[in-house]
């Protein structure tokens, strides 16, 4: 197994560790019974995964020939089914729970989902390899890029905490959460390093603009 294989196993429960070893610190009595779920539901995710990978092995959709097809299978068969799967767990379990008050709140949880998914799908990106990604490549980006989408869909998940009428801001972290995911597996799909690049960027700033904007809520709030 190359180097790099096994560091792509790496990111996602690094930062999953990190984030919970800071919650027992600053809630030593909390209850983390959310904190588990939720990142159990994220691995769980890769069972859709590996039933529609299936599917589109055997209709052979991931013959990339052309652009077209390069698109539907970055956007709808990857992008798509991966963060719906991390709504879903964010819509029927997170939003719902009364530890939950705080877009910020949200955010951690949508974090904690994406870390225990991505966890599950690094692992099974190495028995089942995808043919044109670079595993280098995955392995530089994809901490930064699966923290970034999950801080997007969590922060507009957790403003419609306080909306009447929650379809567009969940709508809307779903929608730009799917886009991002699909930009970043069509850049993997290609190699192209440039783009993949100014994408990871383009997440990071976004990412950390709606981060500070939920940390400066929450401190108005307190």
């Amino acid at each position: 197994m190359e180097t790099s294989a096994i560091l792509s196993l790496l990111p996602a429960p690094t930062i999953a560790v990190a984030i919970y070893l800071l919650l027992r610190y600053k809630y030593p009595n909390g209850r983390f019974h959310l904190v588990y779920k939720t990142f159990l539901l994220g691995i769980a995710g890769i069972l859709p995964v590996f039933i529609i990978d299936r599917i589109i092995t055997g209709l052979h959709l991931d013959q990339l020939h052309s652009l077209n097809r390069t698109l539907f299978y970055a956007f709808a068969l990857t992008g798509g089914v991966f963060e719906l799967w991390k709504f879903l767990i964010l819509k029927v379990f997170v939003l719902p729970s009364k530890q939950v008050i705080k877009t910020f709140d949200v955010i951690v949880y949508s974090i904690i989902i994406a870390a225990g998914f991505t966890s599950a799908y690094s692992l099974y990106a190495i028995f089942y390899p995808s043919a044109y990604i670079s595993v280098s490549l995955y392995t530089f980006t994809i901490g930064p890029a699966f923290v970034s989408i999950a801080v997007i869909m969590g922060y507009f998940a957790g403003i419609s905490l306080n909306r009447q009428f929650t379809f567009i801001e969940l709508a809307t972290g779903l929608f730009i959460a799917i886009v991002f995911q699909g930009i970043y597996r069509f850049c993997l799909l290609y190699n192209d390093t440039l783009l993949l690049y100014m994408a990871i960027g383009g997440m990071l700033v976004t990412g950390i603009t709606l981060l500070i904007f939920s940390l400066r809520d929450r401190e108005e709030s307190d």
